[in-house]
């Protein structure tokens, strides 16, 4: 669920710049020259520059720069600076959800962990983030390291992470002259409680009484998205729902083109909607036991003003429950009412 910064343009070898990185850079990507392949290194010994990447892709306003691990295939570190950042960047950052705050970097700074360590399932990365704001500026300092792949193996360290994080940025010239302190990451699993804006969208209890699940949803936010996975994955019916939601600020440009084969125009949903449906086997893919019953998949794109948000259904279709059409109504009258 949680995104990874991969792109670089970075060249060995800069030096750790002691000021604002946007005031002359050696690279011509300040943030190579502020996370240079040594700040890297402390970070991870076997973290290398990636290579032919553009300093800002796509023409995102941030300046991007990217490491992979020599040593440990799938490990990456990656920075995202905003030089320079606008008043709403910065208060976007002071805002981060579920993020605990770090004293010594800059004029404020906090860690999420977020993939694995929210429990989002096989397969999911685990994300350490270190966020920040100094001056004009702002940054998403990550490393993103594979889960365990055996049962019973240890698991990635996201305090040693982040203790090597804060450190790195703070070698790199973002502390503010106090002590550093940085948190220590949560117990691997569920949060108890989120104020991720993802998942106040469509809260867990709506979303158990739109389908009619008899339980009650284990919550795992990521950083723009949140998932509901109910409690039957195996048996078929409402309660083998997986709902999640994305929230893409500034998004909805994307759906002005015509749907996508297979999909088709909503109307009374937002500004634009369009839904997409299919099926896929039950089983490891899918992340539930092996079955007879095809898990049916419905994901809802709607723009709203300026964003978009996807709303998607993941439900074993019950011969005695609600039909796949019915599903989709349940869906559909959920993203009406909700609010993004």
């Amino acid at each position: 669920m949680a995104s990874v910064l991969l792109a670089s343009g970075c060249a060995p070898g800069g030096p750790a710049p002691s000021s604002s990185p946007s005031s002359s850079s050696s690279s011509g990507n300040p943030a190579c020259d502020l996370i240079t392949p040594a700040i890297a290194a402390k970070v991870d010994p076997g973290q290398v520059p990636m290579t032919n990447s553009p300093a800002r892709p796509g023409g995102s306003k941030a300046y991007l720069c990217g490491y992979f691990s020599r040593t440990a295939k799938g490990n990456f570190l990656s920075v995202s600076l905003t030089s320079p950042a606008s008043a709403a960047d910065i208060a976007a950052v002071k805002k981060t959800p579920d993020c605990s705050p770090v004293t010594g970097i800059g004029d404020f700074a906090c860690f999420q962990w977020t993939g694995w360590f929210r429990s989002e399932g096989s397969g999911a990365s685990a994300n350490t983030i270190l966020v920040a704001a100094k001056g004009s500026e702002t940054l998403d300092f990550r490393y993103v390291a594979m889960p365990p792949m055996t049962e019973g193996s240890a698991g990635p360290d996201g305090t040693a992470t982040a203790k090597a994080l804060a450190q790195g940025l703070v070698d790199a010239g973002w502390g503010n002259g106090s002590t550093l302190t940085v948190p220590t990451a949560p117990p691997v699993g569920p949060v108890a409680a989120t104020n991720n804006p993802a998942c106040a969208i469509a809260t867990a209890d709506a979303v158990r009484q739109a389908f009619g699940a008899a339980t009650t949803p284990q919550t795992l936010p990521g950083e723009d998205s949140c998932r509901y996975t109910f409690g039957s994955l195996g048996t078929p019916g409402p309660d083998s729902l997986v709902f999640s939601i994305e929230h893409h600020q500034g998004g909805a440009s994307v759906l002005s083109s015509a749907p996508p084969p297979g999909g088709q125009d909503i109307q009374g949903v937002g500004d634009k909607a369009i839904l997409v449906t299919g099926t896929e086997a039950a089983g490891p893919k899918s992340l539930r036991p092996a079955g007879d019953v095809p898990v049916a998949i419905l994901s809802l794109e709607v723009a709203r003003g300026q964003n978009m948000a996807i709303f998607t259904a993941q439900v074993l279709i019950s011969p005695t429950g609600p039909t796949a059409d019915q599903t989709k109504d349940q869906l559909v009258r959920l993203a009406r009412d909700a609010k993004f």
